[in-house]
Parts: structure tokens; sequence; C-alpha cells
């Protein structure tokens, strides 16, 4: 019985599909099969092509690309807000919690890593802005002390708080964008990241306060009763703290140019809380109404003000000794502290799985 022979393509299809169809093998390979003829409408393939579909011995299938117009009425959903628990997103923070230490210990490990000095950083900065404020502000400006005397206690009760929530703003403004390889490879909490800046700053917190604790003891003010309140002021600070340094880190992640910012914004706070000037001088020059106003408009004035006073105490404008904050104010900035971390923390999560994205 006869075998039947393929039937011979036509001329026209022959040369169209001559560039891109079936070639004669070279070197001993496998000839290329043809184009399918959806294929060939695409026109003849260009030269790289046919050189890659002889390097691997095969047919690369070829598509037409799509264009907006093919598309029709097609479109993109409506994006989707998902609700933030709380509650949720904090019981797995707590299960992370050996991380979030873990990555303490990193970032003090880095911090002095090779330094000979070592742990005495911690403290060289306060120690030499009070060294500064004491000549500038006691000696040439004599600004007063409240009744405290030396000038050096005075400055340094309310500088040693301050340089924990500084050092925290500048530790962890840059910590998302820092991060980010461990924030593109691994799944974790990444407030874990910022709140470890806090944490970290916490332990040169620490080392100053032993400080200040041998300072208060050797020009005489010892432990009193006032000091009870000391872990309520530190509450307040830290959550204060911890709000603005979630917030800072979310827009740096952003927006790069925060983190040249923030060491202006620094500056411009210290001077406005009553660090290295009793309070008293600041609404003796400040108008009546807004001296009134002055401790609610800065959530960290009844907070240094309220290191110092239960420290060492000082004289307020009528002339009586006061040891206890001002509790009007100082319950103000808790509630500002808890509402904004509360606020600070619900838009972190909300934002935080774009960070892969951006950094």
């Amino acid at each position: 019985m006869p075998t039947s022979r393929p039937r011979p393509r036509s001329s026209a299809k022959r040369a169209l599909s001559t560039p891109a169809g079936k070639r004669a093998p070279s070197d001993g390979k496998r000839a290329v099969e043809p184009f399918a003829p959806e294929e060939e409408l695409l026109g003849p393939a260009t030269a790289a092509q046919l050189a890659e579909e002889e390097r691997l011995g095969r047919r690369i299938p070829r598509v037409k690309a799509l264009t907006t117009e093919d598309l029709g009425d097609l479109h993109p959903p409506d994006r989707q807000r998902y609700r933030v628990h709380l509650g949720a997103k904090l019981r797995e923070l707590w299960r992370a919690r050996e991380l979030l230490l873990t990555f303490v210990e990193r970032d003090l490990r880095v911090r002095y890593k090779q330094a000979v000095l070592g742990a005495f950083w911690a403290i060289a900065q306060p120690l030499m802005l009070m060294v500064v404020f004491s000549v500038v502000f006691g000696r040439i400006a004599r600004v007063g002390t409240e009744g405290i005397e030396p000038y050096m206690v005075f400055s340094y009760t309310a500088l040693v708080p301050f340089q924990l929530f500084a050092s925290s703003l500048n530790y962890g403004t840059s910590s998302i964008v820092s991060n980010w390889a461990t924030i593109r490879k691994i799944y974790m909490p990444r407030e874990i990241f910022p709140l470890s800046a806090v944490l970290s700053a916490g332990f040169d917190f620490l080392v100053s306060s032993t400080i200040l604790l041998g300072m208060l003891l050797i020009f005489g003010y010892y432990p009193r009763v006032t000091w009870v309140a000391y872990p309520l002021l530190l509450v307040i600070l830290l959550m204060l703290t911890a709000a603005v340094t979630l917030t800072v880190s979310a827009i740096t992640a952003y927006v790069r140019d925060t983190r040249y910012g923030i060491p202006l914004m620094i500056q411009v706070l210290m001077y406005a809380t009553p660090v290295a000037y009793p309070l008293t001088k600041a609404l003796d020059a400040l108008p009546d109404g807004v001296a009134q106003v002055y401790p609610y408009l800065n959530p960290l004035v009844p907070i240094m003000d309220g290191f110092r006073r239960v420290l060492v105490g000082v004289v307020d404008q009528a002339g009586h000794h006061n040891a206890w904050p001002e509790w009007g104010p100082l319950g103000a900035a808790a509630g500002v502290a808890f509402v904004g971390l509360a606020l600070a923390y619900r838009w972190y999560k909300r934002i935080d799985p774009n960070f892969a994205d951006v950094v």
C-alpha cells in the first residue's frame, strides 16, 4: 500500500516562515520546529531570536504584546483597606519579645564595637552639655536655678531624661531604612526596629542615671518620698518617645529628608523645654495668656520639670518649695502620650506591609 507523502506548503507561506521556520540543523543539532500560524503573523524572527533558539535547540513561542486598547473595559479592583486589630498585633509583638531583645543587643554591640572608651560615650554627651550649660547659662546668663545648687545638678536632672528622648529619635529615625535587607527577606513585626532603638537608648539612660544618682548623693540630695513618682514620669516619657519614634521612622521610609530634619527638631525642643533654664523664667518671659497654656502645648515641659521636682525640688514663683510634679499638666501630657502611642502604632501597622517596596 503506497504511503501518503505530506503536501508541500505554499510558496508564499514558505517564504514567510523561512527566517523563523524549520531550519536545517548546523553542527549536528536538532532542527527547530516551525512557528504556528498565529506566530507567523508576527513577522520574521530577529537574528537574536534565531540565535537563541539554535543555542537552546528548541523553539521559543512568540506572542503578541497586548496594549491598553486590548484590555477593553477591564479595570483594577478597588483598593481594600483592612482593619488593624491592635490586640492581635500586640500579641504578635509579645511573641517576638526575644527577637526584640536580640536586636537591642545587636544595636549595642554595633554602637560600641571597637570603641576604646566603650559605654563612656553613653554619658559623654549629657556630661558635655552639662558643662556647657553650666558656663553659658549658669555663669554668663545667670538664669537661676529655682533654689537648686549647684547649677550642674539643676541641669543634669533634666538632661538625663531628655537625652533618652533625643537618643531614641536619633537611633530610631533610620531604623527602617538601615534594616532594609532584613525587611525584604524575613517577616517579623516591623515595629521591632524603632522599639529596639528606644530600648537601646534606655541603656544609655541607665548609665547616665548612675552618674546622676552619685551626683545627687555627693551634693546632699538624699532619697525622699517624692522619688516614688520617678517611675511614673519615666513611663509617660517612654510612651511619648515610642509614639514619636514610630511615627518618624515610618515617615523616613518614604521621605528620606526626615533624617536631616530630626536633629534640628531635637535642638529646638531642647531650648523650648525647661532643661537648661528654670520653668519660672519661661513663664515670666511669656505673655500671660501663653504662659498659662505653655505647659500644655509642649508635653515635654511637665515631664522634664517633674523629673527635676521629684529628685531635688524647686522653688516656685510664690516662693514655695514644691517637690511633686504639676499634676494637671502632667496628666495632660500622659493623655497625649497614651493617645499618641495608640494612634501612631495603629497607623504604623497599617502601612508597614509596604516598607519592603519603598526601602
